[in-house]
């Protein structure tokens, strides 16, 4: 039951949140084509000695590793939207919160079960389910 709800909670959090993660990624890679940019010039413009190149090439090249996975995320995140816009609007975020809710009563009950006898009184599940109402009253 356990598993069945965080898959349930992690399919909600995929459905609401896809946009948010593709506007992070947007502005991540606005981020990285920026420094991307700045590296470019600065070596167009500059004059850098030999450990100055080497020190800008490597960032350089570590810009242009972390930019490539963005854009690898940006690329999966647009193959997956169209799969979830359709879910979205067929109201699968609504649905899947029921059902999460539907199995949280479910394992509560379960997890508190009670039994009253029909015909033999004297059971012990008879007597706990007395002693409750007594304390009750």
């Amino acid at each position: 039951m356990e598993q069945t709800l965080e898959l349930l909670n992690n399919i909600n959090y995929f459905f609401k949140n896809i946009d948010d993660i593709d506007k992070k990624l947007q502005a991540d890679l606005y981020n990285k084509e920026g420094e991307r940019d700045d590296l470019l010039h600065e070596i167009e413009l500059s004059k850098l000695s030999i450990g100055e190149r080497s020190r800008i090439y490597s960032h350089l090249e570590k810009v242009l590793q972390e930019r490539r996975i963005i854009k690898d995320k940006i690329e999966l995140i647009n193959t997956l939207k169209p799969y979830t816009n359709k879910y979205i609007m067929k109201g699968i975020t609504g649905e899947t919160n029921i059902t999460i809710k539907n199995i949280e009563t479910l394992r509560n009950n379960q997890a508190n079960r009670q039994y009253t006898p029909r015909v033999l009184q004297n059971l012990k599940c008879a007597k706990k389910k007395k002693e409750e109402n007594k304390n009750d009253k």
